[in-house]
């Protein structure tokens, strides 16, 4: 019995092969016999063939004598390693062949990868640029090399939005231009309605532009409704925002207002300046300056009321102290020399009465009634030859009226006197 890996010969009972360790089975070797007939297992080399109990057939090129076993396993052992070294080379190359393969598969890949990221970056910064088409263009050779590449495709669609939303702000910026700020408005918000929730770097710069076309319709809108102002409250409130709000637009509105602002507080401030009203005046420019602070003209405006104001005080004053005087002058007058003469004449009958006629004025700066006047007649030569007391007419005399009174002195029967006015009372009003 052989081994059929070796051809080592076991015993009958053997089930493992004490050579190469095999399991064993059961091998008849046969010779086949010719013409002269089969004298037995070493009397003839013939072609042979090693039946396997389970049915198969290993064919031989060479049978084996029982008695030559040690010379039949060395030819065995050396055919079977001539038969493996073309199996091994073989498979040394063939191993070689594909792991060549491989590794220009490998490189070929990696190749690959590192240009579809290379044309990733280069396009990220096109787009970051604004420099769209470009960076589609750039996309889609990526995508062409890796079209599964699910972050290639997610750029793609991320630039091709927001290519779509830059045209959409090149058409509001033509909008504004011919001053469509209904139209340009309406676009405005559905652009911010598509770039509400998009937080890459690739939306800043319309995001930028977006809020800059929202200033300038706020701008538009605020130049429109300037006009319409009429206090400071409003352009105040209006300052407060065009003050939130930058660039050159912002600034010459801003301008504008300032200039409202003034205009309506130097005409108020003259019109209280005319009626001498310096506390509304000052009031009108501290409230105007609340809103435009350090402002120049307004502080200066400021600073010529408090002028007349003190120039006013002043003569104001003067005028107050000179009133006084006068005052007491009046007062003086009203209570000492109230009464002016006008003239006393008189007239002498055959009888010897005397009449004398006596005409005044109220010279005092208020009224006086009660007027009673003392006189005397006199002779040439200073000798009273008759005096009394006489109430002048009418009873209430105003400042400036004139006024009679009429006495008669009996007695007299020189026709050279003199009648004079010796005293005169009188009641203030």
């Amino acid at each position: 019995m052989y081994c059929h890996q070796c051809i080592r010969s076991y015993a009958r009972d053997a089930r493992f092969c004490s050579q190469c360790g095999r399991r064993l089975h059961a091998i008849t070797i046969q010779v086949e016999q010719g013409d002269h007939g089969a004298v037995g297992l070493a009397e003839q080399e013939s072609a042979a063939s090693l039946e396997i109990a389970d049915g198969n057939r290993i064919d031989t090129k060479e049978t084996k004598f029982p008695g030559d076993v040690e010379t039949m396993e060395g030819t065995q052992a050396v055919r079977k390693r001539e038969t493996l070294w073309p199996v091994f080379f073989g498979l040394a190359a063939l191993v070689l062949v594909v792991a060549s393969g491989l590794f220009l598969f490998y490189k070929h890949e990696l190749k690959t990868n590192e240009d579809v990221l290379r044309l990733q970056v280069e396009a990220r910064a096109a787009a970051l640029g604004g420099q769209y088409d470009e960076a589609i263009a750039l996309l889609e050779q990526a995508i062409k090399a890796r079209p599964d590449f699910r972050a290639i495709l997610d750029d793609n669609e991320t630039v091709h939005h927001a290519a779509e939303l830059e045209r959409l702000s090149v058409e509001i910026r033509q909008r504004l231009d011919k001053g469509d700020a209904e139209v340009a408005l309406s676009e405005l918000e559905h652009l911010k309605s598509e770039l509400n929730g998009h937080k890459e770097p690739i939306y800043d710069k319309l995001k930028e532009k977006a809020d800059g076309f929202s200033m300038e319709l706020t701008l538009l809108e605020l130049a429109g409704d300037l006009t319409a102002l009429t206090t400071i409250e409003e352009h105040g409130e209006m300052l407060n925002v065009v003050n939130g709000l930058i660039g050159q637009e912002a600034e010459e509105l801003r301008a504008l207002i300032l200039a409202s602002i003034r205009k309506i507080t130097i005409a108020e401030t003259e019109y209280l300046l005319q009626r001498k009203n310096f506390s509304g005046a000052l009031s009108a420019c501290d409230k105007a300056l609340t809103w435009a602070k350090e402002d120049v003209e307004l502080l200066a405006l400021k600073e010529r009321v408090k002028q007349e104001k003190h120039a006013y005080e002043q003569a104001e004053q003067l005028r107050i102290q000179q009133a006084m005087e006068n005052a007491a002058e009046e007062d003086l007058i009203n209570q000492t020399d109230a009464i002016e003469v006008i003239s006393i004449d008189h007239s002498l009958d055959d009888l010897g009465d005397l009449s004398v006629v006596g005409k005044l004025r109220n010279k005092a700066t208020r009224p006086i009634y009660g007027v009673e006047i003392t006189y005397s007649v006199k002779s040439s030569t200073g000798e009273v030859l008759g005096s009394g007391t006489a109430s002048a007419t009418p009873e209430y005399i105003e400042p400036g009226e004139e006024m009679t009174f009429t006495a008669t002195v009996s007695g007299i029967y020189e026709g050279d006197v003199v009648a004079v006015i010796d005293n005169k009372t009188w009641y203030l009003d």
